[in-house]
């Protein structure tokens, strides 16, 4: 029954609320079970270690031999603190497997012989609420054990304060469950609890069996005695030690029972007397309390000659002692060095296993070394094959430049060689002509003659909504004259020309017919105008302009109107004198009903008076610098109208056909293009999937038509219709399923705004436009990255099929 002597740590301060307190063994193992259930049954909770330290009694180890000095009782202290220091190594290991488990841990503990009441007392110290504790022995346990088997989980229920809940554990199992309650409060319990027993004197003769101590532990082991002693090793020498210093006594013993001493007798070493007498009592009382204090015997005045024998015994006994002692030291020395060597060998055996880990590693570095070699080798072949491959396409490309070369070359002979041909033709028709006499002159002809009032009503009084075009050779007027459409041109009435010239002039305008010239149905003298036939489709440029909606030519038609354009300025440059056309542009060429083309104001020029130099009068050469595009550059500059400037004018009109384009800047956009080989971005797919090759000849024709240079012009009759007559005979074949009246209009959003052709794969680009295919991956593969149609930079090249658009071109397309 010990008590509570003093606290080896402070106490720490515990949530009793929120803490979990499992009481624990010696033996780890029995108590893992019990530690386990708690964790895993109150997650969360903090967990608190609980111990009860019974300390073994040493005079039951030495049988009673152990004298009871101030020597003696060091080593009894000696051992209770390695006791103590393997009870907190016990401590410590618990507190590592919840540390392990990432709990919070902590550890309290006493000092008892009883630990039952070690229990209970722990419970009153800290008001523990929650207790996890054994319920019975292992060899008491059973799948259906319902009540507590163990005295001191028996003792612990009955005796622990009323507010303390305990769960009772066996082997992992619940066994039974003590319900605490909170109504009591903590006087009331400590009350109606059973008291301690009282504290034993630690001044008293009889040694305690054991002290009582109450402490918190934590993770932080004790150093009072080396680790490498152990509980066993210390008790064995004790009781070693024991025997000895019995031995050292026994001189001490013999000399209180010598005879000489006096007869009332002196205490010996195990506390007896031969009589009881108050010195012998007092005697006793010092030697239970560890004093220093010389014995005091009666009657020893003389016999100082065995006082000094006992005082040299007593000298020589202290001396084997500390030497005992100091060979104990160097026993725990000697396991310490043990110890150390064992950690030797272990971080030896460590070292070894690193060498081998760093032996692995350099074999697998020297691996990796062999395979980076290889790489390097390969690395260089490939080199070299590049190399071999670059010198290989350097080859290739002098080839194809020198082939490209030789092909231009040949080209170059061919287009000379046709010119030759083509002049040798022309001068054998003129020796043909010549031969047989075919030098007759064109029939005459009566021309109409109307009057200004007819003129006046075909027109409406000069209706402005009847007027059809208006240009520097006068106004165009649509009429209905003695029940036919016609077209009535009021020219220019200023001037010195008599009416007799315009007369005259008129009626050899009325005599040149060709199938692509319009007719003159007439002439009014007096108002100085000319009757044309009308035609309903309007003019070229009209045409090509798709004015009021109208569907785009295909390219048959305009290259069967190319050619039209070309046989009646033959015909005109043929005719002796020669009579060249002088304004040619495409308002100037109308088309009939079939689309058949017709030149009008052929010659023309010649029935407005010129002016003093000579030239056309300043107020009729206001031509718009549209017009003034398809003027010879010859012609801008002295006035005067030859054939080639009509060649000119062809030139334009071709590429106006070829491209759809309007004038201005066309000429420099089509070179460029031709250059670099780009002439599909300028061609006009709204025509209809166009022949490249005979699209190409007619655009270098056409720039060849409007070399600055009139000499370097082409002839219309052997070069340039030489080229168009197979075309237009191709043309009208692949037209026949199409006419002249059955002209179908290619919707705009149909059509590729780069290839300008109808769409096959149409994909959405950044911009929102759609393209084909081609055009927009060839433009972004270039290099671009802005939007061919705004310029503008495009937020990312990723296109996206237009499924909708695909499905609505292939349903118009089966349509035709």
């Amino acid at each position: 029954m010990g008590s509570l002597v003093e606290e080896i740590e402070g106490e720490r301060e515990h949530d009793v609320e929120e803490t979990i307190f499992v009481a624990v063994g010696k033996n780890l193992e029995k108590s893992k079970t019990t530690l386990f259930w708690a964790v895993n049954n109150f997650p969360g909770k903090k967990i608190c270690v609980l111990h009860v330290h019974r300390p073994t009694h040493v005079l039951a180890l030495t049988k009673g031999k152990l004298a009871r000095n101030k020597l003696k009782q060091h080593a009894i202290d000696a051992f209770q603190k390695l006791e103590r220091q393997k009870m907190r190594e016990g401590l410590d290991e618990y507190l590592l497997i919840l540390d392990d488990a990432g709990l919070q841990a902590d550890a309290v503990w006493i000092e008892m012989d009883s630990v039952e009441n070690g229990i209970v007392e722990i419970i009153r110290q800290h008001s523990i609420r929650w207790l996890v504790m054994g319920a019975a022995a292992d060899k008491c346990y059973s799948m259906n054990l319902v009540e507590l088997q163990s005295k001191k989980a028996i003792f612990a229920c009955q005796e622990a304060p009323i507010s303390c809940h305990i769960w009772f554990v066996c082997k992992g199992c619940l066994i039974y469950t003590r319900i605490g309650s909170k109504d009591r409060t903590n006087k009331e319990i400590a009350t109606s609890s059973p008291p301690l027993e009282s504290p034993v004197r630690t001044d008293q003769l009889e040694l305690l069996p054991s002290e009582s101590v109450l402490g918190v532990r934590s993770l932080e082991p004790s150093s009072c005695f080396p680790q490498g002693i152990t509980l066993l090793q210390s008790c064995a020498d004790l009781e070693e030690n024991t025997d000895v210093m019995e031995e050292k006594l026994r001189p001490v013993a013999g000399y209180l029972e010598h005879p000489n001493l006096p007869s009332n007798g002196v205490v010996d070493t195990c506390g007896s007397s031969s009589s009881q007498t108050d010195e012998e009592e007092e005697y006793q009382v010092q030697a239970s309390n560890g004093t220093d204090q010389p014995l005091e015997l009666s009657g020893m005045d003389d016999h100082d000659l065995n006082r000094k024998v006992f005082a040299d015994t007593v000298k020589q006994w202290k001396e084997e002692n500390d030497a005992m002692e100091a060979e104990f030291q160097a026993k725990a020395f000697e396991c310490l060095h043990t110890k150390e060597m064992s950690r030797r060998k272990e971080a030896e055996k460590l070292l070894e296993r690193e060498k081998q880990e760093v032996q692995k590693m350099n074999d697998q570095r020297n691996e990796i070394m062999k395979e980076l070699q290889m790489v390097k080798d390969q690395r260089k072949v490939l080199e070299n094959q590049i190399a071999e491959s670059e010198g290989t396409v350097e080859e290739l490309e002098e080839k194809i430049i020198s082939a490209v070369e030789l092909l231009i070359s040949f080209r170059k002979q061919r287009d000379n060689m046709r010119i030759e041909h083509e002049n040798a033709i022309r001068k054998l028709k003129d020796l043909r002509k010549l031969v047989n006499g075919n030098n007759a002159t064109f029939p005459g002809t009566e021309i109409l003659k109307f009057s200004f009032l007819e003129i006046n009503n075909a027109t409406r009084n000069f209706d402005p909504s009847w007027k059809i075009g208006e240009g520097k050779y006068g106004s165009v007027y649509k009429g209905l004259l003695r029940h036919v459409h016609v077209a009535i041109k009021m020219l220019p009435s200023y001037g010195s020309q008599s009416l007799l010239v315009f007369e005259n002039e008129v009626e050899i305008l009325s005599r040149v017919r060709h199938p692509n010239l319009i007719t003159v149905i007439g002439t009014c003298p007096e108002s100085r105008s000319l009757v044309f036939e009308y035609l309903k489709n309007g003019s070229l440029e009209d045409r090509l302009a798709c004015k009021n909606n109208t569907p785009p030519l295909p390219w048959q038609t305009r290259i069967r109107i190319a050619s039209e354009i070309c046989s009646a300025l033959i015909f005109l440059h043929s005719n002796k004198p020669c009579i060249p056309h002088g304004n040619l542009k495409p308002s100037k060429v109308l088309l009939d009903a079939n689309f058949v083309s017709k030149l009008c104001d052929s010659g023309i020029y010649s029935l407005i008076p010129l002016g003093e130099n000579g030239d056309i009068s300043a107020s009729s050469c206001a031509e718009s610098k549209a017009d003034s595009v398809y003027m010879d550059p010859d012609y801008l500059e002295n006035r005067k109208v030859t054939r080639e400037s009509d060649v000119y004018s062809f030139g334009m009109i071709l590429l106006r056909l070829l491209t759809g384009r309007p004038a201005l800047g066309l000429l420099t956009d089509v070179k460029c293009a031709i250059e670099t080989e780009n002439f599909n971005m300028v061609l006009d797919r709204s025509a209809g999937d166009w022949p490249l090759e005979e699209a190409q000849l007619l655009a270098y024709l056409a720039i060849r038509c409007c070399e600055k240079e009139s000499m370097s012009r082409p002839d219309l009759e052997s070069e340039i219709w030489t080229a168009l007559g197979p075309m237009r005979e191709s043309s009208i074949n692949s037209a026949s399923c199409v006419g002249a009246k059955d002209l179908r209009r290619i919707p705009s959003h149909f059509v590729c705004p780069v290839f300008q052709e109808v769409m096959k794969d149409p994909l959405i680009a950044a911009d929102g436009f759609t393209y084909e295919a081609d055009a927009i991956r060839g433009w972004l593969n270039s290099g671009h990255d802005r939007s061919p149609m705004t310029n503008l930079q495009l937020e990312h090249c990723n296109l996206v099929p237009n499924y909708a658009l695909l499905q609505a071109i292939q349903e118009w397309q089966q349509q035709w």
